[in-house]
């Protein structure tokens, strides 16, 4: 196991309207296993006593930095705190959730095993705050360590196939190299940040390794994008795929099918989301969506889902207006 030498990890908390779930969150932080941490506490304007929480840790644990900003969004936080920060690694820990003690040296120790850039750790969710209470008693039945070329880690991630549980898109629930984010940022005022930001993440990786681990606890929250209304922030779905599918295609074209599914899927989730009276948003999102779909349609890869709403497609926007209401239905059902 790995001494908690010289090497820092920087652990950053966008911190906003979390009062109740604080406490517990940077106390699963500070517990850690592995002692060489920095801890950045970005404050984003909450208007509870959630700076206070922060300003509190900071005088109790010099290894807490606590900054304080206007409310610029959890993307516009993350940036600063990395901006902010000095370490080799970095971390992110969303500031309702909490992560296992044995978390940071886990994951640093599989790094530093096979020499790889970014590290996924399997997560435990969960609507219920008690279970979360005790989620340093979940255990695996069975843990697998393992490592992947990143190319094909990425492709797990566009196609979000068997490892969709574990190679996933959102910044927490994992350790990174810094090199990694040299030039990168998370884009401010978007809902699909984390695709932005993460595709062009794993082209500077070379490896990227996983545990199956269940070393994350994400709280599930009412305010989730299944119960969002309208926002002009959805329609970046649109530039941020365009921009996905041509980056792609031209530094990794053997992974074409696969970034088009990513693409498809979402705009036809956007889609989904988009209210029936907002007919302009739609149609553009439609035609998006068309771009697509015959890569989509023919791919043996795809998942059913996205393979069965490309051929919806072609029966014409009438037709998947209704379509998307049952969908979304269903999900909702899933969901509760």
């Amino acid at each position: 196991m790995i001494m908690n030498s010289g090497e820092l990890v920087s652990v950053i908390v966008p911190v906003y309207k979390v009062e109740e779930y604080l406490r517990q969150c940077i106390d699963s932080i500070i517990n850690q296993t592995y002692k060489n941490l920095e801890i950045i506490l970005v404050d984003d304007g909450s208007p509870d006593k959630c700076g206070e929480i922060c300003d509190e840790y900071a005088r109790n644990d010099s290894r807490v930095t606590v900054y304080h900003n206007e409310n610029g969004g959890s993307s516009a936080a993350r940036n600063y705190g990395k901006a902010m920060s000095h370490g080799e690694y970095i971390v992110f820990v969303d500031s309702d959730d909490v992560i296992k003690k044995n978390f940071v040296e886990t994951l640093l120790d599989i790094l530093k095993e096979y020499g790889a850039d970014i590290v996924f750790a399997a997560s435990f969710s969960s609507a219920d705050s008690s279970r979360l209470n005790d989620f340093e008693a979940v255990r695996n039945e069975r843990i697998d360590t393992g490592c992947l070329d990143a190319d094909e880690a990425l492709r797990i991630m566009l196609y979000k196939n068997n490892f969709d549980t574990l190679i996933y898109t959102a910044p927490h629930g994992k350790i990174y190299r810094r090199e990694v984010f040299e030039g990168i940022e998370y884009p401010a005022g978007i809902i699909v940040e984390d695709l932005a930001a993460i595709y062009r993440i794993m082209l500077k990786c070379r490896k990227a390794a996983f545990t199956t681990e269940k070393l994350y606890g994400y709280r599930l929250r009412h305010d989730s994008q299944f119960h969002m209304t309208y926002s002009p922030k959805m329609m970046a779905c649109i530039p941020v795929t365009r921009q996905l599918y041509n980056d792609i295609c031209e530094e990794r074209p053997a992974l074409r099918l696969a970034v088009a599914s990513t693409a498809f899927g979402v705009n036809r989730s956007h889609f989904f989301l988009l209210p029936k009276d907002h007919k302009e948003e739609r149609m553009q999102v439609w035609e998006e969506m068309k771009k697509y779909r015959r890569e989509v349609l023919f791919d043996p890869h795809a998942r059913k889902r996205e393979r069965t709403a490309a051929l919806m497609t072609y029966l014409g926007p009438g037709f998947f207006h209704l379509f998307s209401g049952l969908y979304r239905r269903y999900l909702m059902r899933e969901r509760n």
